[in-house]
């Protein structure tokens, strides 16, 4: 049985449902029967997810996950939120998949990242729908460091999941140049560009995203009614190994489902508000462009050619 060597290990809410999903199409890509494991969550937290909990082997059940991958080049798995554990968690990801695992990381304007990060977690009733942005942050900020980190807060994590520099010079750490750097603008602007630099990486033949429909992945949108909302994060989370295994059958209901039960989100960002966060995010950007430049990653984003 076989084990991951490709890993989407960041971040949440840039692009990394839709880029699993992409490379899903790929036949020398085999893809966890989940999305978002977890197993190396551990690492961050101290704690099981709730995927393992009731587990007496939580390896076991990792590797049941891939059970049926075969001779494909790539085994993959995308769990976004390993990012944010740092080394301990970079360092048990190699320590577990070996030398040669690849680890690819999505970022994304941080202040765009933060909002779809709160709209996220209102589409998951984890906040209150009438909460605004505002409010949140001064949730967010009101958290000490050291409960900010627990996973139980993981709701109020948006700021600090904008804090890229502070992470990702551990995983160049333990990972060196099998690390790739993706940008989410890319990946928006255009998707078979983005899939084709991947493939260039992972020497792949790309060719087979020419003719796809390449959907969007994982939309951050209101809901008119909380229990049907309800329902429905229910069913998708028990059936996802059938929806994972059955895409289409899911583009479908999903499209109906949207027009049945969702909306846009209304709030509208105050300048101040957005003022406030590219404050607070310059200093972090800065160094993350310095730490991407000396690693010669020079076509960066407009958002960080600060």
């Amino acid at each position: 049985m076989r084990l991951p060597n490709l890993v989407i290990a960041g971040v949440v809410k840039a692009g990394t449902t839709s880029v699993y999903s992409y490379l899903s199409l790929h036949p020398d890509i085999c893809c966890s029967t989940v999305k978002e494991t977890c197993y190396f969550s551990y690492y961050r937290y101290g704690q099981w997810d709730s995927r393992y909990e009731n587990s007496d082997d939580p390896f076991e059940q990792y590797r049941q996950y891939f059970c049926h991958c075969e001779q494909q080049k790539y085994v993959l798995e995308a769990t976004p939120g390993y990012f944010e554990g740092g080394m301990q968690t970079a360092q048990a990801i190699k320590n577990t998949l070996g030398d040669n695992v690849k680890i690819m990381i999505v970022l994304r304007e941080p202040i765009s990242r933060l909002i779809s990060f709160f709209k996220y977690k209102k589409s998951m009733l984890e906040l209150d729908q009438q909460l605004t942005l505002a409010e949140y942050l001064q949730q967010c900020q009101s958290l000490s460091p050291e409960v900010r980190v627990k996973k139980e807060n993981d709701t109020y994590w948006g700021i600090e999941g904008g804090f890229y520099a502070n992470y990702l010079e551990d995983w160049f750490n333990v990972f060196g140049d099998s690390i790739y750097i993706a940008f989410f603008d890319e990946l928006k602007n255009n998707p078979k560009l983005f899939l084709s630099k991947i493939c260039t990486w992972l020497e792949l033949d790309s060719a087979v995203f020419e003719s796809q429909e390449l959907t969007v992945e994982n939309k951050s949108l209101d809901y008119k009614n909380k229990y049907l909302q309800q329902l429905a994060l229910f069913i998708n989370f028990k059936a996802e190994k059938f929806w994972r295994a059955n895409s289409g059958i899911k583009r479908v209901l999903r499209s109906i489902y949207y027009n049945l039960n969702s909306k846009p989100h209304q709030e509208e960002v105050s300048q101040q508000t957005l003022n406030h966060l590219q404050s607070l995010y310059l200093p972090y950007n800065q160094k993350l462009a310095g730490q991407l430049l000396v690693r010669n990653y020079t076509n960066l984003p407009q958002w960080l050619l600060v």
